[in-house]
C-alpha cells in the first residue's frame, strides 16, 4: 500500500491550471451522474492514461477500504455499497491528477484563479506534508513489524508531531508571510487534451442529466 503511494504521488509533468480544473471536472461528473458506471469508467480511464498509469497506484493501494465497503454492503444495500466503492475508487484515481503536476504549478493554478494567497500558502503547504508522511509512513514500517499496527501507529503520530513541528520551526525561523512559492507556465497539447476530454465528459454529463429530467416531467404530464 505504502510502495504504492509514493509511487502515485510522485511529481508528473502536467500543467497546474489544466490538472486542477480537470479534477474539479471529472469530479463533478462522477457526482452529478449519481455515480454513474459508466461516467466512472470513462474518468478513470481519463486520469489513468494522464498520469500514465500511476493513478492506478492509488486505486489499489486503498483496496482494505474498498474491502470493508463491500462487507457493509451485505448488511444494508449490496448494489449500493458496489457503486459507492467504483466512484471512491475513481475520485481516488482522478486525484492523482493533481500530484501529476509540480506544487508549485498547482499553488501558480489557485493564484491564476485569484485565490487569497494565506490558502493557497495553506494548501500548498497541506499537498507538500502529504508525500513526507507516507515517506515516513515506509520508513517506519520498514523498522517495526508490519504486523504491530499499534507500535506503527504511536510511532507514526510521534513523527507526524516532530515533522509539524520542524516545520512550524523552519517558516517561524525564516519569517513566514503566506507568500506561496508558485509557477505558471503554459499548457502543453496534453494538457489541453486533458481538459477538453474532462470538460467534454462533464458537458454530457449535465446534458445527460437533462434529458432525464425532461422525459421525466413529460411522463408526469402526460399522465396528468
Amino acid at each position: 500500500m505504502i510502495k504504492r503511494l509514493q509511487t502515485a504521488l510522485r511529481e508528473g509533468d502536467l500543467e497546474g491550471r489544466c490538472s486542477l480544473i480537470s479534477v474539479f471536472l471529472l469530479s463533478l461528473s462522477i457526482y452529478i451522474s449519481g455515480f454513474s458506471l459508466a461516467i466512472c469508467f470513462v474518468a478513470l480511464m481519463i486520469s489513468i492514461y494522464f498520469t500514465k498509469g500511476r493513478s492506478l497506484k492509488t486505486v489499489t493501494a486503498f483496496i482494505p477500504f474498498y474491502v470493508l465497503i463491500m462487507i457493509s454492503g451485505f448488511f444494508f444495500d449490496l448494489r449500493y455499497a458496489v457503486k459507492t466503492t467504483i466512484a471512491f475508487a475513481t475520485l481516488l484515481s482522478v486525484g492523482t491528477l493533481i500530484y501529476s503536476s509540480k506544487i508549485e504549478e498547482i499553488a501558480g493554478a489557485l493564484m491564476f484563479f485569484k485565490f487569497p494567497k494565506k490558502l493557497v500558502s495553506t494548501i500548498q503547504l497541506a499537498v507538500s506534508i502529504f508525500p513526507l508522511l507516507v515517506n515516513d509512513l515506509n520508513e517506519i514500517t520498514e523498522v517495526i513489524d508490519a504486523e504491530d499496527y499499534k507500535k506503527i501507529l504511536k510511532a507514526f503520530v510521534s513523527t507526524s508531531i516532530l515533522r509539524a513541528l520542524s516545520i512550524s520551526e523552519a517558516l517561524f525561523s525564516k519569517n513566514f508571510d503566506y507568500n506561496p512559492i508558485y509557477e505558471i507556465r503554459s499548457p502543453e497539447r496534453k494538457d489541453i487534451t486533458l481538459l477538453l476530454l474532462s470538460l467534454l465528459l462533464f458537458l454530457s454529463t449535465v446534458l445527460s442529466n437533462l434529458l432525464d429530467l425532461h422525459f421525466s416531467c413529460m411522463n408526469f404530464l402526460s399522465f396528468q
